[in-house]
């Protein structure tokens, strides 16, 4: 349309916004005849530059606009039942079938058609494109090269067959998901291939494995990935070195207990993406469709009696060197390898033989005792046994149990790994091994002969048992200071004496026992044993009286005795008795009147 015509129809669509309802249709007629088009035609042209313009006079709103038959609460359980009936990429339960089945029972009111109900579903964004939709992502970025490296294990379209040869699945008609038999006897014989990416550079490593996704093929990728290659020239390639961080999923491998403790020997953090967050590992989850489509769709034109897995990474590793140093990333306008040449020296961490790294695994976090001189024991494979001193390493305490692991950029140097009371995470330290000097003795040991005496560093044990007792032994004034602890020691001073009662709990208990109803029982017939006195015959005790009495002894006392005790015996311990009560009768006895010379004289 030429610009005198769209000056007329704009024009025009401005008369129309501004005139009264009667007053529009000859507004329309008028252009139509100047401009030599038909009322209808130009009805519509106005139409639309008075919409471009926002010219156009609303429709007037019906008085029940918005109102539905069907509440926004039964909507969304419509879209819920729809969505989560979906399996296998597939939306099961079709949406007039969901209506039928909720109105049956009674969930949703009115019985409306699937196709207005389609349309209010659309309006509210519940339909099925809209609540499919993915979760909004942030793009993450990484500060250097070798920051963060992302791994991912996918199995490959290889197998191998019961004779140990590697065959491509056969998608069409043979091994796919309607014919389960066939595909269940490859499933555990296809190959693994393990994809790594560094975040920064946008390089790819890969690498096939068979087995599955093991512990022990996860090593070796990553042991593999951080070494240096080379070309077929023999030229070191880029991309290698000691990752800072890695990113992978929540599979098996890459959380047992030998991935993790070998991470931790080479210094790397790991991280793991939540289930179902794969878009979490972006750059490895790409990478696999990459690898997938730029070097496996090739094996089909390979003569399938010619690969093995040696030729299949030797393939892998070309195809690598190819697409890293020539096809440029869209981020940042370089080649992968172009990009990844950048790392900064302090950044790059080169990794150990491959060795040294595959022994790695088997010496780490070994449990090691502290002894009494705060020293371990930890032996390097070839360099034998040597002591590590903890006596600056903070958190330890004799008997304590510590990890020992072997430092792999600086042995014969050891990681010790100390638990943190307070976070439970493990704290790593190096220690360098103990000096031995002569005789065996530490370089550094005080010696004995020059009084060269040495208190070790207080221990956590040592702080902890001072603040006991320095509680313990409290004072009005506060806790008691270490002199305090001593003289209350050494005087033998009970602990916690007026802080509480020992027996408090027991008196407590006491005081709230129930009344106890009584029991009638039976007398016991057990009596207590009697105990003979020894005895002594008659004659001994006879003897033993007239010793005791003298004179006033009575010659009849022997026949009294007999006549009383017989051929028994008298019991010992009568006999002072008999003494007493003889020598009392005679005190008692009257005194015989008249006198009686003694002595004699005419």
């Amino acid at each position: 349309m030429d610009a005198i015509r769209m000056e007329v129809i704009t024009n025009a669509a401005h008369e129309v916004a501004a005139a009264d309802h009667g007053a529009r249709g000859l507004i329309v007629q008028r252009t139509a005849e100047l401009l030599n088009l038909s009322v209808q035609r130009t009805y519509t042209l106005v139409s639309k530059a008075a919409a471009q313009l926002g010219l156009k006079t609303p429709r007037k709103r019906r008085a029940d606009a918005g109102d539905s038959a069907i509440s926004d609460a039964e909507l969304e359980l419509i879209a819920g039942t729809i969505l989560h009936d979906r399996r296998a990429g597939k939306w099961m339960i079709p949406l007039s079938e969901t209506i039928d089945a909720l109105h049956s029972n009674g969930k949703i009111a009115t019985r409306l058609s699937a196709n207005h109900v389609g349309r209010l579903l659309r309006d509210r964004g519940l339909d099925r494109r809209s609540l499919s939709a993915p979760t909004p992502h942030v793009s993450m970025r990484t500060e250097h090269i070798n920051a963060v490296w992302q791994i991912d294990a996918s199995v490959c379209v290889l197998f191998k067959t019961p004779k140990g040869e590697l065959r491509l699945l056969e998608e069409d008609g043979v091994h796919y998901k309607n014919k389960p038999e066939n595909l269940k006897r490859v499933m555990d014989q296809l190959l693994v291939r393990f994809v790594g990416a560094e975040h920064a550079s946008g390089a790819i490593a890969v690498r096939f494995y068979s087995g599955g996704e093991t512990t022990e093929n996860a090593l070796d990728f990553l042991m593999w990935m951080m070494g240096q290659r080379q070309d077929a020239a023999g030229t070191p390639m880029p991309l290698h070195g000691v990752p800072y961080l890695i990113y992978t999923d929540q599979g098996s491998a890459f959380k047992s207990t030998s991935f993790r403790n070998f991470c931790s020997a080479m210094e790397i953090r790991q991280k793991w993406h939540a289930p179902k967050k794969s878009r979490s590992t972006g750059s490895a989850e790409g990478s696999q469709n990459i690898v997938e489509r730029g070097l496996e769709s090739r094996l089909k034109f390979i003569d399938p009696e010619t690969i093995t897995i040696a030729r299949l990474n030797a393939l892998g590793e070309l195809w690598m060197h190819s697409r890293n140093g020539t096809k440029k990333h869209s981020r940042h306008g370089m080649t992968p390898y172009a990009a990844w040449s950048t790392i900064g020296s302090e950044h790059l961490r080169l990794a150990p033989s491959m060795e040294i790294m595959r022994e790695l695994p088997v010496s780490l976090a070994q449990t090691r005792v502290v002894s009494g001189n705060m020293t371990v024991s930890f032996a390097l494979k070839g360099q034998g046994s040597s002591d590590y001193d903890l006596r600056y390493v903070q958190g330890v305490s004799p008997r304590d149990k510590v990890l020992v692991s072997v430092n792999p950029f600086a042995a014969p140097a050891v990681r010790v790994g100390v638990t943190d009371r307070e976070t439970g995470e493990i704290v790593w330290h190096q220690i360098e091994p103990v000096k031995e000097g002569w005789m065996g003795y530490r370089a550094d040991a005080p010696r004995l002969d020059k009084d060269e005496y040495k208190a070790m560093p207080a221990t956590p044990a040592d702080e902890r048992r001072a603040r006991i007792a320095a509680q313990a032994y409290a004072t009005a004034q506060g806790p008691a200071t270490p002199a305090q602890v001593e003289a209350a020691q050494k005087a033998k001073t009970a602990p916690y004496v007026g802080q509480f009662d020992p027996f408090a709990d027991i008196k407590e208990k006491a005081a709230s026992l129930p009344t106890y109803m009584q029991r009638p029982g039976t007398p016991h017939s057990a009596f207590a044993p009697s105990v003979e006195p020894v005895r002594k015959s008659v004659a001994e005790v006879c003897k033993r009286m007239r010793l005791e009495l003298g004179d006033v002894y009575e010659p009849s006392t022997y026949g009294w005795l007999t006549e009383r005790y017989g051929d028994a015996g008298v019991p010992e311990d009568v006999v002072p008795g008999l003494i007493a009560a003889r020598r009392q009768a005679l005190c008692n006895a009257p005194v015989k009147g008249g006198l009686r010379a003694v002595g004699g004289g005419a």
